[in-house]
């Protein structure tokens, strides 16, 4: 029976390459002592909840109290997220917020603001970029910290194709990654999923990596 295992969604599964400055600085919001904001932001698939979830997981691991928060469901009662002393919203920018959402969320960030807490915010683009409803949620954003994710280089994107291939205990060698950059589209969520494709593919044939069998489960050919 072929079984894909998931990716482990914590910092040590995540490839920082160029991001080690964004990486540092999200993780200092475990740090209780002193609260900080952050937006956290960049094109879809760059890993933006992939971080989130291991901030998540992190701080459970510590004992910190943290929750995850989609902008587009907002509780009714605000109370156990202005306390928090982690708030996660990923995908601030994922659906349009109507006025009454983006009241709630401005209410809600500066509660937190008073009581010092730690607060992160994904995008996919900085705060100026962005669509909001009102002019004042968008000055909250932009007393945040902010980072944007920078694109893997070629080195790094082999790098990671080789890791995320080991996590499920494939061996893919140096010319099977290369061969991989080469001729699938270069955006990490197609290079990630055409592992997990992979995967299945050679649990099912039981074999190891190789051109011919990338080919075969891919439909590449060159």
């Amino acid at each position: 029976l072929a079984v894909a295992l998931p990716d482990p969604q914590d910092f040590e599964h995540f490839h920082t390459g160029p991001n080690g400055a964004a990486v540092q600085t999200l993780r200092a919001l475990l740090d209780v002592e002193e609260g900080r904001s952050l937006l956290l932001h960049g094109p879809s698939g760059s890993g933006k909840t992939h971080l989130v979830q291991a901030l998540l997981k992190e701080a459970t691991e510590s004992g910190l109290r943290s929750v995850l928060l989609n902008p587009q469901a907002l509780p009714a009662s605000l109370r156990p997220l202005e306390t928090a002393p982690l708030l996660c919203i990923d995908g601030l920018d994922a659906e349009p917020l109507n006025e009454t959402q983006a009241l709630t969320l401005i209410r809600l960030l500066d509660v937190r603001r008073q009581r010092a807490v730690s607060t992160l915010i994904t995008a996919r683009k900085p705060a100026a970029q962005l669509l909001l409803p009102r002019p004042d949620l968008l000055t909250r954003l932009s007393s945040f910290a902010s980072f944007g994710l920078r694109p893997l280089s070629d080195d790094d994107r082999i790098s990671l194709l080789r890791l995320r291939a080991s996590t499920r205990g494939l061996n893919m060698s140096l010319e099977v990654a290369s061969y991989l950059l080469k001729h699938l589209p270069r955006d990490v969520a197609s290079l990630l999923a055409a592992v997990n494709t992979l995967d299945q593919a050679a649990l099912a044939a039981q074999r190891g990596l190789t051109i011919p069998l990338v080919q075969e489960a891919l439909g590449l050919s060159g």
